[in-house]
């Protein structure tokens, strides 16, 4: 299967090389990046690989039968389209795009191309934790589910590279509720199994500010710890980022079910965790330290206890693991190109479902208003 690469980055040289691991088939014949700092990751292959202007132009020279988007968040729409229209099987990383209107013309290109065409990085998905929860939920061990909170905390290395890299602003990244936490709201729309009517939020960025910065360049060990490339910059605490650093969101959907999320940057002890409640139990977990726990809501008895953790130290800086996520994921990707599988556990329909609550999450900060999902579920359900 030749494949091709737009934007080889970090993640993306990781990936790929767990892919060709997977799949030996799969042949890596050119990429598109003025600063490919992935290159050094899938080195064994690099020697191979011929760089391109453009990506018109490696599509046009290189008979592939795969486009792989790992792009700048901006530009996916754009190379996405380029290679559906090419009539080439899609995979871009998430966020899937960026906007409202970029949001309504992929799903003019699902349904003119077919959703099995495009491929989806939403990794979370595919995680140890998700694929037990889901045997849970649909078990009805919980019961129906009423309320859920949950969050994503990294780091302050990993903040400090936010603040640095292309994706402390928006123009490139979309926010960072969309860039980083799409993940999680789209494992949280698949728990409850509909998609939000309203949401508010509030945020702000009061961590990374001059006033919080080191004295002497202290803490470089910290702060530099994980690099960033493409139109960086060096001081995470005098960027010019205009992205948040921490923010809170509460989200509605039917039934009066209700999801708080919260997200911070700069976090020491960095945790993921979720508690989903249910009208009969509840399920407790953290991608980051591994623990998921069932408790029977009636007898307070614990149904299930699992250690799901993963050989990489919440704090490390290793990358990527995504908590086993990432492996999982790709497995399941060569399944479906060698036509193993049918589907995959997340498609396009859904990552477009979660940058859309994203964008409203935002939108809601910004305007101090709730914001009411209606209008945009029925334009894009018009498009479909």
């Amino acid at each position: 299967m030749r494949t091709g690469i737009v934007g080889l980055g970090l993640r993306a040289g990781n990936v790929l090389k767990m892919i060709q691991k997977e799949m030996p088939e799969l042949e890596l014949v050119g990429y598109v990046d003025p600063d490919p700092c992935g290159l050094s990751i899938i080195e064994e292959h690099a020697s191979q690989l011929k760089q391109f202007e453009s990506l018109t132009k490696m599509i046009s020279e290189s008979e592939l039968d795969l486009l792989w988007v790992a792009s700048p968040n901006h530009l996916h729409l754009e190379h996405i389209k380029l290679g559906l229209e090419a009539g080439l099987q899609v995979f871009s990383e998430k966020p899937i795009v960026t906007s409202k209107e970029d949001s309504f013309e992929l799903a003019k290109l699902i349904k003119k191309f077919g959703e099995n065409k495009l491929i989806v990085g939403l990794v979370l998905r595919y995680s140890t934790h998700m694929r037990e929860m889901r045997r849970v939920l649909d078990a009805g061990t919980l019961g129906s589910v009423t309320s859920l909170e949950a969050n994503e905390h990294i780091a302050p290395y990993h903040g400090s590279f936010f603040m640095r890299d292309w994706r402390r602003l928006e123009k490139y990244s979309g926010g960072f509720m969309l860039e980083k936490c799409c993940h999680d709201i789209d494992l949280y729309n698949s728990i409850v199994g509909e998609r939000p009517v309203r949401v508010v939020s509030f945020g702000g960025r009061n961590n990374f500010i001059p006033s919080e910065a080191p004295s002497d360049n202290k803490y470089d060990n910290v702060y530099q710890k994980k690099l960033s490339y493409w139109e960086n910059v060096d001081n995470p605490f005098t960027s010019d980022a205009d992205i948040i650093d921490h923010q809170n969101a509460l989200i509605e959907y039917p039934n009066q079910v209700t999801f708080s999320f919260h997200t911070s940057i700069n976090v020491p002890d960095e945790q993921r965790r979720f508690c989903v409640i249910g009208s009969r139990g509840m399920a407790e977990g953290d991608f980051g330290r591994g623990g998921l726990r069932i408790t029977d809501a009636r007898t307070g008895d614990c149904l299930e206890e699992h250690d799901f953790s993963y050989p990489s130290t919440p704090g490390s800086g290793n990358y990527p693991s995504h908590y086993g996520a990432d492996q999982l994921m790709c497995e399941d990707i060569v399944s479906f190109l060698r036509g193993d599988l049918s589907s995959l556990p997340v498609g396009p329909k859904e990552a477009i479902a979660a940058g859309l609550v994203a964008m409203a999450i935002d939108e809601s900060m910004k305007t101090s208003q709730i914001v009411d999902m209606t209008e945009t579920w029925q334009k894009l359900d018009s498009l479909y």
